[in-house]
């Protein structure tokens, strides 16, 4: 049988799963008032093995406003696998893998798609029973396609 703690791990392990998967399914539909409703109003951000930026501090308005202008035109495709989720009373760690495919319906063919796979650490804290993300750190793994379909990536020798 199962005692009161470990049925609220489980349920607090999916709730940040839940959130993170919400989150990515957010930027696909471009939903950028629900990206916010996932986001602490501060977020600790690292993208520097995709965009080679220097790892820092964001506030979600100025996250989400880098996300619409990089993403614009685009459609996409987040994929989040592979969850290890560690909790500590408020606080949790998820690692995932993730594969995001990004195709530009402008370009011809062989030059309309990025495609991206790595990992996600992701940073959360609970607040009034909901998780929010307080920090986002990529790593890459593979890169693969035409680089100018992100507005970040646009005018770099990526």
């Amino acid at each position: 049988m199962y005692e009161l703690p470990e049925i609220r791990g489980i349920v607090d392990r999916t709730a940040v799963i839940d959130t993170i998967v919400a989150f990515a399914n957010a930027f696909d539909a471009k939903d950028w008032q629900k990206v916010r409703v996932y986001l602490t109003d501060e977020i600790d951000i690292d993208y520097s093995e995709f965009r080679n930026e220097t790892p820092r501090q964001i506030v979600a308005e100025e996250y989400i406003k880098q996300r619409i202008e990089g993403l614009a035109g685009l459609r996409t495709l987040h994929v989040s696998t592979n969850h290890e989720v560690t909790i500590n009373n408020n606080t949790a760690e998820c690692q995932s893998a993730y594969q995001i495919y990004r195709l530009d319906p402008t370009r011809e063919s062989g030059q309309n798609r990025l495609d991206t796979a790595g990992n996600y650490f992701h940073s959360l804290i609970q607040t009034d029973q909901h998780w929010l993300i307080a920090g986002i750190k990529q790593t890459v793994v593979i890169v693969s396609g035409n680089p100018k379909i992100h507005g970040s990536l646009r005018g770099t020798s990526q």
